[in-house]
């Protein structure tokens, strides 16, 4: 009897060890890091980038969404720089001090506990398919970046209003020219009227 309660609890104490083994061999999905957002995230200097993705728009453009936030406590620039039809684009912002800048298409300061900022970015005349990534260049204190952006459709209830409109080009009306309204219009030239002499 001694015997079989010692081999249970060496069996038992064996399928322990050997279950409790398995958590250092097979990764755990909870402990890998992922971003939790249809977005990417990534840094730059003293800047980190949240939930960075563009949301397609008509005519060739792309809004940029995310969030950038700065650590350090004085405010900075970041440079983004992209290819379009034309060449390499680029784009200043300043993020504040100890605080963060929202990107939105229609932007509005944010309620935050840190000093926030809102702003927007409109990539035009660029080939951002949706499904896609489109390559950014975010520089900050002398460091680059380059960051995949992926490229999402405003199909999507909680996209739609973050699609770009285009910016209208203007049309020029041509002035009239004060010229033209003595010139004849059909080609032919004027006859002069004959003024009659009075006989003496």
């Amino acid at each position: 009897m001694k015997m079989r309660v010692a081999a249970s609890v060496a069996v038992t104490v064996l399928a322990t060890t050997v279950l409790a083994g398995c958590q250092f061999i097979t990764p755990q999905d909870t402990s890998l890091p992922y971003n939790p957002a249809d977005g990417v995230n990534s840094s730059v200097g003293n800047v980190a980038l949240r939930n960075l993705f563009l949301v397609d728009g008509p005519d060739d453009t792309a809004s940029l969404i995310g969030v950038l936030a700065n650590s350090k406590g004085t405010a900075t620039t970041v440079t983004l720089q992209w290819t379009g039809a034309q060449g390499a684009e680029t784009k200043t912002l300043q993020v504040p001090a100890s605080g963060i800048l929202s990107l939105s298409t229609d932007p509005s300061t944010p309620a935050a506990s840190v000093p926030g900022a809102a702003g927007t970015v409109i990539l035009e005349d660029v080939q951002a398919t949706a499904g896609g990534l489109f390559p950014i260049t975010f520089s900050e204190s002398a460091k680059d970046t380059d960051v995949r952006v992926p490229v999402l459709t405003g199909s999507f209830s909680q996209y739609a209003t973050l699609v770009p409109t285009p910016t209208p080009t203007p049309t020029e009306t041509p002035s009239p020219d004060a010229t033209d309204s003595l010139a004849p219009t059909d080609g032919a030239t004027p006859t002069p009227t004959p003024t009659e002499s009075l006989a003496g």
